[in-house]
């Protein structure tokens, strides 16, 4: 995520949620960036929007389903990398 949004400045807060949706594993991330129009020009370029005042990012992991992922279909991940 932060290769990602690298170009439209640094990420300030990042939280992953991990879940299972129709047999694939998905990263959903909600970010925020240091400066609303460094969101802004995120979303517009990227065609992503909003959830509850974060920008939202939905996506799928090439991760195969293991015997593991039959508990809760999603768990919060943490991310120190900011």
């Amino acid at each position: 995520m932060h290769q990602l949004c690298s170009e439209f400045g640094r990420i300030t807060r990042l939280d992953i949620l991990t879940a299972m949706h129709e047999g694939t594993k998905q990263a959903i991330c909600f970010l925020r960036m240091e400066r609303p129009e460094q969101e802004q020009q995120l979303m517009k370029t990227l065609g992503v929007g909003r959830f509850g005042g974060e920008v939202v990012f939905v996506l799928n992991l090439n991760a195969p389903v293991t015997t593991e992922d039959t508990g809760p279909s999603s768990q919060w991940a943490d991310s120190d990398l900011y």
